[in-house]
């Protein structure tokens, strides 16, 4: 039997790959998505990008046409090539716009 936590990032991650923004403040990234599930997200490190864990941001998962909506989150992980993200609120898969 499989112990399971209530913590969002311990749900079901599924690799996927699409484009997202990462904004913080006044500064966005662009990053490439790695997988998700409907707790957050991973992300390989933006060039450039200094998010640490605990920073609070919104991440806009980019349609085909470049539209995307902003989904409220926080840095849960944080490491020299990847970043991974918890949502506030639990998201549908995958979190695009409708």
């Amino acid at each position: 039997m499989i112990a399971t936590s209530p913590n969002q990032r311990s749900s079901n991650r599924i690799p996927y790959a699409a484009e997202l923004v990462v904004v913080s403040g006044r500064h966005a990234w662009r990053a490439e998505l790695t997988d998700l599930s409907e707790g957050g997200c991973g992300v390989f490190r933006p060039f450039e990008c200094d998010l640490e864990e605990g920073v609070l941001v919104q991440l806009f998962f980019l349609d085909e046409t470049g539209h995307g909506e902003g989904v409220d989150a926080r840095v849960a992980r944080d490491d020299p090539r990847r970043l991974g993200f918890e949502y506030h609120e639990p998201r549908p898969l995958p979190p695009l716009p409708a």
